[in-house]
């Protein structure tokens, strides 16, 4: 069936599907808070920039925590319109989010009760759950001694995104089962890679790109299983080894002309039509591993079924859901809800079943329109019902919302806790302000919070070698080469150039996340020539990008 998008900016067609109707049936029957629910009326990108505009991974602000006073780390300013609490008292067992609760009003739109509640309701400084000395960490659980993280299931790791069951790493993005790496992203089985891309089950990469199964490699691309290799040259193991010793690493000099020859043969090597597909079948996007089945979707681990998902795993019969993970089940239009079965239209609700329009709701089961809810069950607008009177209101709730309009469709634009250039909206649907407000999103000016430092230096200034710099650095505040934003090292953080033998980086740590994701792909899928048989084929590689890229059977005979 095809539609228009709803959006008056938009108005793309796109097409509701066999399977996609398939879906519907299937999670109307799973649930009483799922009943009736219709399918989408806006396109897939419109749905997902909806999704990304209630996610602030990186915009943080200096405040006090509204219960206990002390100075925290938050994504929502110290304006906000609702109570902000640290992470020990959101948590804690001194306060009742069911003492906020409303009593349904079948004569006013639902969402403008839920707006009323969300007004009044204590939100999580920084979303984290059963963290350990991770303070300044987003988006993650179960990590240890972790620094400016999102999406983190690890130990010991800095400035990293997306890292699940990983230790010793910094500035990384997308892995899995790794340690000690550096500057490495999309890959599995890691182990002391620095600046390595697509690259599993490998160890002591240097500046290298697609190269699986290799240990001891340096500025090499495409290479499978192969050892002790210079820009895709075999070596002895001695000769190897007394070439790495003449690269003196720990040099920022050294190091930034080993970075530009990598970045050469980024540029200069073949690219595959999808940037990774390990054992995926009747798949359509890009990086899949080990999935079945999963349509439109980019960036999908270990899951079947699925369909409109991003950057999610361990999922089954999922739809429209952006970065869930760890057995998820029947989630429709949701965002970030790990191991979340029979829901619709929730945001960061970890381990609940059977929810509707929720919001920070942990271990909780029948719940609809609640926010901060923990371990509790039949609940609406926060408000404490039995099992039969919960199930009796809820057709008249749902019926609101149909009558509103807005039944089936994830929180609008007025509902959003963060302006919209706080958000990864900004980064995948980029807009200005003008624009932004048009479209009912709010925006926010940048501020730039000068740190606390003893003394200010431009990046230029900062030791050219590891091993020459000082502990005193960690008192200064270091000018960024690119963009003048100052930013500061930390302990653990220089402990860890020391132990790698790398050099202090002169970027700010943000410069750096957006050097990182430029090598990441759309999330779309383009019509492309092959560069060396000129078939027509699918990529995320749009058009006008400058990369040479093969089609998968050419990709397949250079490689293999």
């Amino acid at each position: 069936m095809q539609q228009i998008c709803a959006n008056s900016w938009c108005q793309e067609p796109f097409l509701v599907e066999k399977e996609d109707e398939e879906f519907f049936g299937k999670l109307r029957r799973a649930a009483p808070e799922l009943r009736d629910i219709p399918p989408p009326v806006r396109c897939p990108d419109c749905r997902q920039q909806r999704r990304l505009a209630r996610r602030n991974e990186r915009a943080f602000y200096r405040r006090t925590c509204s219960m206990c006073n002390r100075d925290i780390l938050a994504m929502y300013p110290a304006d906000a319109p609702f109570p902000v609490y640290c992470s020990a008292c959101w948590w804690g067992d001194k306060w009742d989010p069911l003492s906020l609760g409303k009593t349904f009003d079948p004569k006013r739109p639902f969402l403008e009760q839920f707006a009323e509640l969300q007004r009044q309701v204590p939100r999580l400084a920084l979303f984290g759950k059963n963290n350990e000395n991770c303070e300044y960490i987003n988006h993650s659980e179960n990590a240890k001694n972790c620094y400016l993280c999102v999406d983190v299931v690890a130990q010991d790791t800095y400035y990293s995104k997306w890292m699940i069951n990983c230790r010793d790493c910094c500035d990384c993005y997308q892995l899995e089962k790794s340690d000690l790496c550096y500057e490495s992203q999309y890959s599995v089985g890691m182990n002391n890679d620095i600046y390595a891309f697509l690259s599993d089950q490998s160890c002591n990469l240097l500046f290298c790109y697609d190269c699986e199964g290799c240990n001891d490699c340096l500025l090499c691309t495409h290479l499978r299983h192969k050892r002790f290799c210079i820009m895709n040259e075999q070596f002895t193991e001695e000769e190897y080894r007394k070439r790495l010793t003449e690269i003196d690493r720990g040099s920022y000099k050294t190091f930034s002309v080993l970075l530009e020859r990598y970045h050469d043969l980024w540029r200069t090597t073949f690219h595959r039509q999808h940037q990774a597909l390990v054992n995926a079948t009747q798949c359509s996007g890009d990086l899949f591993y080990n999935c079945q089945n999963v349509r439109h979707s980019f960036g999908v681990i270990e899951s079947r079924d699925c369909a409109y998902c991003y950057d999610a795993g361990h999922m089954q019969d999922c739809q429209d859901a952006y970065e869930p993970a760890f057995n998820c089940e029947l989630q429709y239009d949701c965002h970030a809800c790990n191991r979340g079965k029979r829901i619709a239209a929730c945001s960061v609700c970890y381990d609940v079943v059977g929810c509707a329009y929720c919001d920070m709701c942990h271990n909780a089961s029948h719940l609809f329109g609640c926010i901060s809810l923990k371990h509790k069950e039949y609940c609406i607008l926060n408000k404490q019902y039995t099992k039969e009177e919960y199930l009796a209101l809820l057709p008249a709730v749902i019926g609101r919302m149909q009558s509103d309009g807005t039944w089936g469709e994830f929180f609008p634009a007025s509902l959003l806790p963060f302006a919209y250039n706080e958000t990864v909206a900004q980064e995948y649907y980029p807009l200005d302000r003008a624009s932004a407000e048009e479209r009912g999103w709010r925006w926010k000016e940048e501020e730039h919070a000068p740190p606390n430092s003893k003394k200010v230096i431009s990046a230029a200034q900062l030791p050219d070698h590891i091993k020459d710099t000082p502990d005193d650095v960690l008192n200064w505040a270091i000018r960024c080469e690119a963009t003048g934003k100052l930013f500061r090292i930390v302990k653990q953080e220089l402990l860890y150039y020391r132990k790698m033998g790398l050099p202090l980086p002169r970027l700010h740590p943000d410069e750096r996340y957006r050097q990182r994701m430029a090598f990441t792909n759309s999330r779309k899928l383009f019509e492309r020539t092959c560069a060396k048989c000129s078939k027509t084929m699918e990529t995320t590689y749009a058009p006008d990008r400058p990369e040479i890229v093969y089609c998968e059977d050419c990709y397949l005979k250079e490689v293999y």
